[in-house]
């Protein structure tokens, strides 16, 4: 959607802006300026650039709901909870969707992600294997477990920054993002971690 569209989109839209706090107007079902200002804060807020239009990134944040039934995959904002899941330092267990492979990891550092390194060598090399054998910045969905919670995620694969586990066979640390969960850089969310955190919600651990 973009301003100057009218239809039941526009007033789909308008509603859920409306229910987080974003438009205060009656949905009219037409983008006008009050639409677009709206969605600028509601961008701003979320760490995107704030364009005016709902794109895809607008629109799953919108609508995407994070779950909470207990034994289900969950998938928490990380800035309404998520980043206190996994306290610093903590050992975790990480399940690539595409592949199947498991590996226990560290939670190293990361304000605005999940900054960790894989915790032994046998680690690293299953880790290493979802990337056919060469670190890469492409990103996957994954599982993340930790104290009987799975919890749905996005992890790259190319090692940087400072190396904190000696003798894991890693060089740096690689980064997990959650849902809303933003570069370190850029301060936005990245949509492709977005998808990913999208697609691993609906996976299982098995």
């Amino acid at each position: 959607s973009r301003p100057g569209q009218r239809g039941r989109h526009v007033m789909a839209l308008q509603a859920a802006l409306a229910r987080l706090g974003y438009y205060d107007q009656a949905a009219s079902g037409v983008y006008d300026a009050c639409t677009t200002r709206a969605v600028q804060a509601f961008q701003q807020d979320r760490g995107l650039v704030a364009t005016g239009q709902a794109d895809k990134a607008v629109i799953r944040l919108l609508y995407t709901m994070p779950s909470e039934t207990p034994g289900e995959t969950l998938m928490p904002h990380w800035y309404a909870g998520g980043s206190g899941c996994i306290p610093w330092g903590a050992a975790f267990e990480l399940q690539d969707i595409w592949t199947g492979n498991r590996f226990t990891c560290v939670r190293i550092h990361g304000y605005s992600h999940l900054d960790a390194e894989p915790l032994t060598y046998y680690d690293t090399i299953m880790m290493r294997q979802v990337y056919q054998g060469k670190w890469s910045w492409a990103r996957r969905p994954v599982l993340l477990k930790y104290q009987g919670n799975v919890y749905a995620a996005s992890m790259n694969g190319k090692p940087h920054g400072i190396d904190a586990v000696p003798r894991n066979g890693m060089e740096g640390r690689f980064c997990i993002h959650f849902f809303g969960s933003l570069i370190d850089g850029s301060q936005r969310i990245d949509e492709k971690h977005l998808l990913c955190v999208t697609e691993a919600s609906y996976a299982r651990w098995e």
